[in-house]
């Protein structure tokens, strides 16, 4: 629009905007921004504070008065600086060590976010990193740098240009990442940071199915003549003979190991479930001396890494139980739940009680009887665990 007597430009957006009242904040143009040329600031805390810069004029607006509503310290946190704050609360720490490894393992998955406001941050920017890790990608270590192949083939932290591919992921390790975000999203809307959850909308792959076959009496034979000649057979022989879930096992500590007044060795240990918690495994004889070898190599869990750091399942999963299983050609229908379902199918089919089986499995789908009033004795559970060949 134009002056018709003057001729000058009534909307030109690059001269001085009309002057706001005396401390209700400034949103001013800046000629420096061709994307986000408006910006906006603020002096309600006696401070100002540069709120960001918007495209038009009435993003910025809209953005002074939601400032001005809840001026909070931590309006233009970063995605980064915001899971520091998370890391320091209550919530964090009362959870458990494979959260705390999953949840880990999903943060360096958001490195490309780390610098972003984390008000700015939307579904679109968190489903595109979910999509990249769902398909075949650049393999990334535990400390988020990538991996290369190098000239003998082999993996390297070292750039090459022969970037180290990787499967996709699948629904469990997404599913944290998810977890994460939401669990960001709570902490954030406590502290009125934020007022809308987008971690919510973040899709997911299929869950896979799990449908877990047991080990026969001949494949387990063939497990155990491997033990000692493929990595990590030994681990996947003593879990059929433990039976903990894979969470639970490899969270095994060196405390977790001790030796009963009638000399019989026990593991204690179980997450899951009130019935599974603390639950005692006594320790079968033929997997005694794997569990006293794993002992002895000082890792700061009993079934660690080579370098005696711990391991979660997916990484378990990927680098030793499925290479195991391939070494000795069984397919993937083979998971570390296998080792569950060997271990109750043996034990029935050598004729253990039926209390004794759910026990150990530490399960509660029995009788109002059985769970309230039989007590059992590790004596008589390693007596059930012996009936195993």
């Amino acid at each position: 629009m134009f002056c018709p007597w003057c001729g000058k430009s009534q909307t030109d957006v690059s001269k001085k905007s009309s002057k706001r009242a005396n401390g209700t904040g400034s949103v001013y143009f800046r000629k420096d921004n061709k994307t986000k040329p408006w910006a906006t600031s603020s002096t309600i805390t006696g401070k100002r504070v540069y709120i960001g810069s918007y495209r038009t004029r009435t993003e910025a607006l809209n953005a002074l008065q939601e400032y001005e509503y809840n001026p909070v310290c931590c309006f233009n946190i970063t995605l980064e600086q915001l899971h520091d704050k998370w890391l320091k609360t209550k919530s964090y720490g009362k959870l458990s060590k494979s959260s705390k490894q999953g949840y880990n393992s999903a943060w360096i998955k958001l490195k490309p976010l780390y610098s972003r406001k984390f008000r700015d941050l939307r579904t679109s920017d968190f489903q595109t990193i979910s999509d990249y890790f769902e398909n075949p990608h650049h393999e990334m270590g535990v400390s988020g740098k990538l991996k290369y192949i190098d000239k003998n083939g082999k993996g390297t932290y070292k750039v090459t240009d022969k970037p180290k591919m990787c499967d996709g992921l699948g629904f469990s390790a997404l599913h944290n990442l998810k977890c994460l975000l939401t669990n960001m999203y709570t902490f954030a809307m406590k502290e009125d940071i934020i007022n809308k959850n987008y971690a919510t909308f973040i899709e997911l792959p299929e869950k896979e199915e799990v449908n877990a076959t047991r080990f026969t009496d001949i494949q387990l034979e063939i497990i155990r003549q491997n033990v000692g000649k493929v990595p990590y057979m030994d681990y996947i022989y003593a879990m059929c003979y433990l039976n903990f879930r894979v969470t639970e096992f490899l969270q095994l500590t060196a405390d977790d190991y001790m030796v009963t007044d009638t000399k019989i060795p026990i593991l204690k240990g179980g997450i899951k479930s009130a019935a599974g918690k603390n639950r005692i495994i006594p320790i079968h004889p033929k997997v005694q001396d794997i569990v006293k070898n794993c002992i002895n190599k000082g890792g700061k869990t009993i079934f660690c890494r080579e370098n005696g750091e711990p391991m979660n399942k997916d990484y378990y999963l990927k680098y030793c139980f499925r290479p195991a299983m391939q070494a000795i050609g069984f397919d993937n229908s083979f998971t570390p739940h296998s080792c569950r379902r060997t271990f109750s199918t043996r034990m029935s089919a050598a004729g253990a009680r039926q209390e004794d089986i759910i026990a150990l499995m530490g399960h509660t789908n029995y009788s109002v009887d059985v769970e309230h009033y039989i007590i059992q004795e590790i004596d008589t559970l390693y007596s059930a665990i012996k009936r195993m060949a």
